[in-house]
């Protein structure tokens, strides 16, 4: 039976352990990101505005971690406009149509766009906590 030694560099080990701290890791790169999500729903959202109900009850939270243990953050309409309907259905109907009205996809165009941008920045993230 042959014999393989080796040594595993120290420094791999290090960034190997920080991987580990993905609870510390996580919402900052999400944090970090989400404005870039949030200003592309806004600019989509410009493009279709009336009374500008809808633009300005835009909101992100920040990063959370729900019960499995994942980190998410959300861009969303909160409230409801003068009239009391509320904004979330009113880009709801927007998105995926209604019968009186085609769809119009304005979050899937939104998340499209911010795509690259989004993975980029925590990419960004991640490796300046790597090197802490």
């Amino acid at each position: 039976m042959g014999k393989f030694d080796f040594e595993i560099d120290p420094a791999f080990v290090k960034a190997l352990g920080k991987l580990a701290d993905v609870d510390r890791v996580a919402p900052k790169m999400i944090d970090a990101a989400i404005p870039i999500l949030e200003r592309n729903v806004k600019s989509e959202l410009a493009k279709h505005k009336r009374t500008g109900d809808l633009l300005g009850s835009v909101r992100k939270t920040k990063a959370k971690q729900n019960k499995k243990g994942n980190w998410y953050a959300v861009v969303r309409p909160t409230g409801k406009d003068r009239k009391g309907v509320r904004n979330m259905q009113k880009l709801a109907h927007a998105e995926y149509g209604t019968k009186k009205q085609p769809p119009t996809p304005i979050l899937t165009k939104a998340l499209k766009d911010s795509e690259k941008e989004v993975y980029d920045k925590m990419r960004e993230v991640f490796e300046e906590e790597m090197k802490k």
